[in-house]
């Protein structure tokens, strides 16, 4: 499975030489980087692709028909029962998330990055719209690289939902598949030419194609080449840093389109456990997950490997969700198809971020975490063993879990 905000951010390899030329690669770019640092005062730095400018901040310049559709609000999402969950959180203790304006915006000219969905203007300023997270589009490789001295050049009216966060699945459907729905609503039935990556994954394929309007059509670019395009319409993202929640009917319309396009009904029975297991991933991975497995069968829980099935067979095991367990990881974006149910989260982190309370909340989903020792800035990616008294303990009281 590709790694979320690209190579940039990839895990150290796990071999030798692997490990070697990774490291290498990352001591050259942080050289380049200080080696260049004395000479901005002589313009330098206009060479380099670093600067993050905002698309409200250039309308009447490059930046046109801004038109707003959500405006921007503050929401209280807490309840009496999240209230030890919160005290451990890093952004939203209070319970409130300020989201910001969604919008809808037209660049030109402008210049498009497809493999991390960077969107810039004529000047190489990268619109910060398209990252969301400035930090992680500075830990990519295109931050403070040389301008192209090449761009493939695209006519007519083009835009994407490729951000640079695309690949994971969580993020798919919490920050690029709503982004289609506010496109469509701005384009009022106006043809549009969507441009993907040629290294995009098939579950963002197969969904975008289930979700595509008619008056859509899709156009695979080469990933790591610059394109010039006369006219891009760029959309925001609809949520915020470490939250999904988006404003109604998104959620419930991304359920609909892809349950009818894969035969599914929008609702099924819900008769159902499962636990989301990452044995199958190279990182934050459950030490002790052969006597959770124990633990969690005797509520009647199965094992589920998302990676292992296809679109649709995740797709319908969500739906028939009555409680899920999983730990920390992407596989979780999958509740979007469970509204109603229960949900466990096993997070390694001491401070956890909030993206599946806050997601949970907006599919009014029973939210549950179990926090552990590991302290990061960022989000903690170490195998951990998981206390199984406070799992059981979750399950048996508030959950309200009987065993099978």
């Amino acid at each position: 499975m590709q790694q979320p905000y690209g190579p940039g951010l990839a895990l150290v390899p796990e071999h030798l030489g692997e490990k070697i030329v990774w490291a290498t690669k990352k001591i050259v770019r942080k050289a380049e980087r200080s080696l260049l640092q004395p000479f901005d005062h002589l313009g330098l730095d206009k060479l380099l692709v670093s600067h993050l400018v905002w698309a409200k901040d250039h309308v009447g310049r490059e930046v046109t028909n801004y038109r707003v559709l959500h405006e921007a609000r503050t929401v209280n999402i807490a309840t009496p029962a999240d209230t030890d969950f919160l005290r451990s959180v890093k952004n939203y203790g209070s319970g409130e998330i300020k989201l910001g304006e969604v919008f809808v915006c037209e660049v030109s000219p402008a210049l498009y990055y497809p493999h991390l969905g960077l969107v810039a203007n004529a000047d190489f300023e990268v619109f910060g719209d398209s990252v969301l997270l400035p930090h992680r589009f500075q830990l990519s490789p295109a931050y403070c690289s040389f301008r192209p001295h090449y761009t493939t050049y695209h006519s007519g009216t083009v835009s994407t939902i490729q951000r640079i966060d695309a690949y994971s699945f969580w993020h798919w459907f919490a920050d690029c598949l709503p982004q289609l729905l506010t496109l469509e609503k701005y384009m009022e039935g106006r043809p549009l030419t969507l441009l993907v990556s040629d290294d995009l994954g098939s579950f963002q394929r197969e969904s975008l194609a289930l979700m595509l309007p008619p008056t859509m059509r899709v156009e695979t670019v080469p990933g790591k080449r610059w394109i010039a395009a006369d006219h891009f319409i760029l959309p925001s993202y609809l949520s915020g840093r470490c939250n999904g929640y988006l404003p109604e009917g998104y959620y419930t319309m991304i359920r609909r389109r892809i349950t009818s396009g894969l035969g599914l009904p929008e609702t099924a029975p819900k008769n159902l456990r499962i636990y989301l297991s990452r044995a199958g991933a190279r990182r934050r991975r459950i030490k002790n997950e052969p006597a959770l497995l124990s633990l969690l069968a005797t509520y009647g829980f199965i094992e589920v490997r998302p990676e292992t099935l296809s679109l649709r067979d995740q797709v319908d095991i969500f739906q028939r969700a009555e409680a899920i367990v999983g730990p920390h990881g992407a596989a979780l974006g999958g509740m979007v198809f469970c509204p109603n149910s229960k949900l466990l989260v096993l997070y390694p982190e001491q401070r956890p971020g909030e993206y599946f309370y806050t997601m949970a909340r907006c599919l009014d989903v029973e939210h549950y975490g179990v926090t552990h020792n590991c302290f990061n800035d960022e989000d903690c990616t170490e195998d951990f063993d998981v206390d199984l008294a406070k799992v059981e303990s979750n399950l048996s009281g508030p959950m309200a879990l009987n065993k099978k």
